[in-house]
């Protein structure tokens, strides 16, 4: 599940916990190699066990994991969906650290951690297998580009591009990957920006990653 702990360690490296999170956060299992109790008390992002009630204090409200709500109105209202008592629509994939609004892994306010991880949603969502080879690549002063050769709707195959933007005005220190296919002219040529990128149709998939962000 996004953003649990696993395991802690001693200062020596030594293993004093082990856990095993279900899937809406809920403790399954300590395992520890100590010989004592290791009272760890962190779940899912932003949230913590309470002792006196087991549920997960996490902040702004209390989560009761067994149910995979909230069990208390979103504060902010339907500013935070329609479901007011909802964690998040997928913990794999989404988090709600203030108990608030969930937001997807990948978002501009929850970059991925490293520039890979961002690129390779970016593909999902674009349709675009991450095992496939591009048929080109490219760099300029953004970042990198890579062409790939995908299925067109109908029949036949067409061009889709994968981008990295680091210097993009619109989201200044927002470094992040988008992808889909690419925009032809009348004569089905690609047609590219004025950086000498081809252009984005419509439904492009984005991820965002952390500033610094390795590959």
């Amino acid at each position: 599940v996004t953003g649990t702990p696993q395991e802690v360690t001693a200062a020596d490296g030594t293993l004093v916990w082990a856990g095993y999170i279900r899937g809406f956060g809920e403790n399954a299992a300590d395992i520890s190699n100590s010989g004592a109790y290791f009272h760890q008390p962190l779940r899912l992002p932003g949230q913590y066990f309470d002792d006196e009630t087991g549920l997960h204090y996490n902040l702004f409200r209390y989560y009761a994991p067994e149910c995979g709500r909230f069990v208390s109105q979103d504060p902010i209202g339907l500013a935070g969906g329609i479901n007011l008592y909802q964690y998040a629509p997928n913990p794999l994939s989404w988090v709600d650290p203030l108990g608030l609004s969930g937001e997807p892994i990948g978002s501009e306010n929850n970059p991925f951690d490293s520039s890979r991880a961002a690129r390779r949603e970016a593909m999902r969502q674009a349709g675009i297998p991450t095992s496939q080879q591009p048929i080109s690549q490219s760099q300029n002063s953004s970042g990198r580009e890579y062409s790939y050769e995908t299925p067109k709707p109908g029949g036949g195959t067409g061009l889709s591009s994968v981008q990295e933007q680091t210097m993009d005005i619109s989201h200044p220190d927002k470094p992040h990957w988008e992808a889909g296919q690419v925009k032809t002219d009348d004569f089905g040529n690609p047609r590219m920006n004025k950086y000498g990128r081809p252009q984005l149709r419509n439904g492009k998939g984005k991820a965002y990653y952390g500033k610094g962000g390795c590959e």
